[in-house]
C-alpha cells in the first residue's frame, strides 16, 4: 500500500463555504497570472468562492482588496477570495487532486468546483461553465499527444504500473489525453479526484513528484500530473464532459478559456523582442493583457500602458514577420 501524500496547511477557524468554489495553486511571480484569472472570472460574472494555495507570501496586489478575516478578501460581484498558505513538499502540480479533496473534506465546496493553472485565463460567461459542470467531470484534451489510441504505448505502461498495484485492467478505453491544467466536477463526483489521487502515488514510485517533467517522454510518468489523470480515466465510472484542444486556445474555435503553457508567461514576456525574433504575441497573450486591466490591479497604470502598447506594436511586426 502507498503512504498518501500529505502537506500542513495553515488552519483556518472557519472555512468559507460556497456551492460554487474554484481553486487554483501558485507561487512565486504566478501571483501575476493567478490575479490575471481572478480579473477574467470577474468578468465572466462569476460571484462564487475563489480558494488559492501559495507559498511564500500574499501577492502585494492584495493591499489593494477589501480583507474580510485572515486571508480573505472581498471581489466584486459579491465573490469572495481566500488564501491558503501551503508547505508541501510536492510541486504544485502534483499536489492538485489533494488540494481539490480537502476542500470537499472540510466543508468548503458544497455543490460544483473547479480547478483553474493560474497561466489561464477564462473567456466566455461564467454561467456556461455552471451549466458544463452539469454534465460530466469537465476536461479539456491537450494538443500534444491529444489523440491517444487506446493500445497507444504509455497508456499498456501505465496499465501495466496499475495492474501491479491492484487496480486489474482498465475498464473505460480512452482515445484522448486531456490536460490536467483545468478540471471541474460536482463533488458528488469526488471518487474521480480520489482515484486521481491514488493514480499520482503510483506515479510517486516512477518519478520524483517534488520536480516537474523529471525524465523524458519515454518514461511512463513523465508529465505526471496529466499522465495519472488521463490513467484515472481509463478506470473511471464517472460521467465526462470533454472539449477538445480549442477549449484552451491551443487550436482555433474555442470560446472557454485561453491556456499560457510553456516557460515565456505572457506577464514576463517581452512581446517586443518576441516579434522581431518572429514569435508574435499569441491569442493568449493578447488576452491576458487585456484581462489585465480589470478590477484587481496587478500593474501599475503606466507598467499596464506600456504592456498594451508592446503587445499592439509587437501584433503589426507579427503581420509581416514570423517563423513558419
Amino acid at each position: 500500500m502507498i503512504e498518501k501524500m500529505t502537506t500542513q496547511p495553515t488552519e483556518v477557524s472557519s472555512f468559507p463555504r460556497h456551492d460554487q468554489v474554484i481553486c487554483s495553486l501558485f507561487e512565486g511571480h504566478y501571483h501575476l497570472g493567478f490575479a490575471v484569472l481572478l480579473n477574467s472570472l470577474l468578468r465572466g460574472g462569476f460571484a462564487g468562492l475563489v480558494w488559492a494555495g501559495y507559498r511564500g507570501e500574499l501577492p502585494p496586489w492584495t493591499a489593494t482588496l477589501e480583507k474580510l478575516g485572515p486571508g480573505l478578501f472581498q471581489l466584486s460581484n459579491g465573490a469572495r477570495l481566500q488564501f491558503e498558505q501551503l508547505t508541501s513538499s510536492l510541486h504544485f502540480t502534483n499536489y492538485k487532486p489533494e488540494f481539490m479533496l480537502k476542500l470537499i473534506e472540510r466543508g468548503v465546496a458544497t455543490k460544483h468546483l473547479w480547478y483553474f493553472d493560474p497561466d489561464i485565463t477564462v473567456r466566455c460567461s461564467w454561467i456556461f461553465y455552471e451549466r458544463w459542470v452539469t454534465y460530466g467531470v469537465c476536461l479539456v484534451s491537450d494538443v500534444i499527444n491529444g489523440t491517444m489510441p487506446p493500445r497507444h504505448p504509455l497508456r499498456c505502461m501505465w496499465a501495466d504500473a496499475a495492474e501491479k498495484a491492484g487496480w486489474g485492467r482498465p475498464t473505460t478505453p480512452q482515445t484522448l489525453y486531456f490536460n490536467g491544467g483545468f478540471i471541474g466536477l460536482d463533488i458528488e463526483h469526488a471518487s474521480f479526484l480520489e482515484r486521481w489521487l491514488a493514480m499520482m502515488q503510483l506515479a510517486a514510485q516512477h518519478v520524483d513528484l517534488g520536480g516537474f517533467m523529471s525524465g523524458k517522454r519515454e518514461d511512463a510518468f513523465y508529465a505526471s500530473d496529466q499522465d495519472a489523470l488521463n490513467l484515472t480515466l481509463m478506470y473511471a465510472n464517472e460521467p465526462v464532459s470533454a472539449i477538445g484542444p480549442e477549449g484552451m486556445g491551443f487550436e482555433v474555435g474555442g470560446f472557454t478559456m485561453y491556456h499560457s503553457v510553456g516557460s515565456a508567461k505572457p506577464w514576463k514576456k517581452e512581446f517586443l523582442r518576441f516579434a522581431l525574433n518572429g514569435w508574435p504575441p499569441t491569442n493568449a497573450d493578447k488576452h491576458f493583457v487585456e484581462c489585465a486591466s480589470g478590477p484587481i490591479q496587478v500593474f501599475t497604470a503606466g507598467e499596464l500602458r506600456a504592456k498594451q502598447r508592446a503587445i499592439k506594436a509587437a501584433a503589426v511586426i507579427g503581420r509581416f514577420y514570423k517563423r513558419t
